[in-house]
């Protein structure tokens, strides 16, 4: 499979690489696993003579070190062959290194030294204070257990902390690029982005796999059964496999939390009913997911004013994740039995659901693309949902300009055919319920839908004010006034 998008980092890292001719830095890099940060550095690397790639396996130090003896020994001819008997010995042959001439030097999974010498970060912390000065390029630290790299380099009693003087951090790929993806793949995006946006979001390594597997365009139970619930399925293990390390000895008690939020529960009293979990100790584990695990968000309606915490509500932000424990997880027992197929067929029922709920997301992330491109009469200020504190109104897109105070109210609906001139009445009635600063602005209403509405039932709405995007035409950019359909 092509190497997609990365153009901002791959610009950041020549950046950095231009800088680092005339100055020494030190380079943070982050990420979720299997987000591409390893790619993005290959593919920086590439036809470049001054990059040294060094991966911290979990190995006893003197194998780590005769390996990047190794390594180095086809770079530096004079190295000797008794070299590195510590790291100290090794982080200042890559120190002399770089005073010659300038290097761009990668350590691959940072995190695991302290599993390997936790005392490198102090002799790497020594040096750098020492010698920052009279070296020349960049060391580059990549890392996906974000709560470690965060501690490393934050934490304020850590010798690295203060030390960094660039950070990256790689975000999944947009919707648009996954879009590309699937029609590099021959599948129409707008009626495929839905489906696989809902298992694998932006992730590169899952759309690595189902290329690799020659799944795209396959049946979506023959998909789910062979990446998630055959024997040695590659991803039946996961979300095991993405936060056992973050989570530690207590992992049990968070993977319980993540699956009840992860089924729909997302008020705190509903998550600890169903998690087991008394109600006055769940506001504990629940910031610890959102602030230090960062595994979890914490969302408020988005007209509230910020610092809201009343009308809070938790959700799994990224798409995989959230597939992985609504499904995978629970139906553990099934695939250790070897009901696999009953697991697939399980899942498969339910999806729609899911999918639904991910849509909102999903067009909510377009129009953030498409702002000021010309889906909306306005470019808006903040985007999100909305909810009244009693839970009796609920609106899947708000978008606003604070300055003009013109206002939208959307719907997303999968089957756009499914939303009848009475909901766009009752779209109308649920907009009352937000209370606004002014009325300045104007008011307008649309549905967001995967699937084309027919055109008679368009037109409908169209005549009662609601305008009416399917997917196509949000994927679609630039875009044009004749593309827009009026926004009344």
């Amino acid at each position: 499979m092509r190497f997609y998008d990365r153009e901002r980092e791959l610009a950041r890292l020549n950046e950095i690489a231009s800088l680092s001719r005339r100055s020494s830095h030190l380079v943070v890099v982050t990420g979720r696993r299997r987000v591409g940060k390893t790619e993005l550095i290959r593919r920086f690397a590439e036809r470049r003579k001054d990059v040294l790639y060094f991966f911290v396996s979990r190995k006893k130090p003197h194998v780590l070190l005769e390996e990047y003896r190794d390594l180095l020994s086809g770079r530096f001819p004079t190295l000797r062959r008794a070299a590195f008997p510590d790291f100290g010995e090794f982080f200042r042959f890559i120190f002399d290194a770089m005073e010659e001439r300038p290097l761009f030097v990668v350590f691959d999974e940072f995190q695991n030294f302290r599993n390997v010498d936790p005392s490198a970060f102090s002799t790497l912390q020594d040096l750098w204070d020492r010698r920052k000065d009279s070296v020349k390029g960049a060391l580059v630290c990549i890392g996906s257990v974000q709560t470690l790299m965060r501690d490393i380099f934050e934490g304020t009693k850590e010798p690295l902390f203060g030390r960094a003087t660039a950070r990256l951090y790689v975000e999944p790929l947009s919707p648009d690029t996954v879009a590309e993806i699937l029609s590099d793949r021959r599948l129409d995006p707008a009626r495929h982005l839905p489906f696989y946006f809902t298992l694998f979001g932006g992730v590169p390594k899952y759309h690595f796999l189902l290329d690799r597997h020659n799944l795209f365009g396959k049946p979506r139970e023959e998909i789910i059964r062979k990446l998630f619930c055959e024997a040695d399925a590659p991803l039946q293990n996961e979300g095991r496999e993405l936060l056992i390390e973050e989570f530690g000895r207590n992992y049990h008690l968070y993977f319980s939390i993540l699956e009840v939020i992860a089924s729909g529960e997302t008020q705190m009293a509903r998550i600890a009913d169903g998690a087991g979990i008394n109600v006055n100790s769940i506001s504990k584990y629940l910031d610890e997911l959102v602030s230090q695990y960062r595994v979890v968000e914490r969302r408020v309606p988005v007209t509230a004013p910020r610092g809201e915490h009343k009308s809070g509500r938790y959700h799994i932000g990224d798409p995989a994740l959230r597939f992985w424990f609504r499904y995978v997880h629970r139906y553990r027992t099934l695939l250790e039995i070897g009901e696999e197929k009953e697991a697939a067929r399980k899942i498969a029922n339910d999806l729609p659901t899911l999918m639904g709920r991910s849509f909102e997301e999903l067009v909510r992330a377009l129009l953030v693309r498409r702002n000021g491109e010309g889906v909306l009469p306005f470019r808006f200020s903040r985007i999100g949902g909305f909810w009244s504190r009693k839970g009796d109104v609920e609106i899947d897109v708000v978008a606003f300009d604070e300055k003009e105070e013109n206002i939208l109210f959307g719907e997303c609906k999968l089957d756009g055919a499914r939303f009848t001139r009475r909901e766009a009445v009752r779209l109308r009635e649920k907009a009352l319920a937000v209370k606004r600063r002014g009325r300045g602005g104007k008011e307008h209403f649309a549905l967001f839908c995967a699937a084309p509405v027919p055109r008679r039932e368009k037109d409908s709405l169209i005549r009662e004010g609601v305008a009416v995007w399917d997917l196509g035409a949000l994927l679609r950019a630039p875009f044009t006034e004749s593309q827009s359909p009026p926004v009344s």
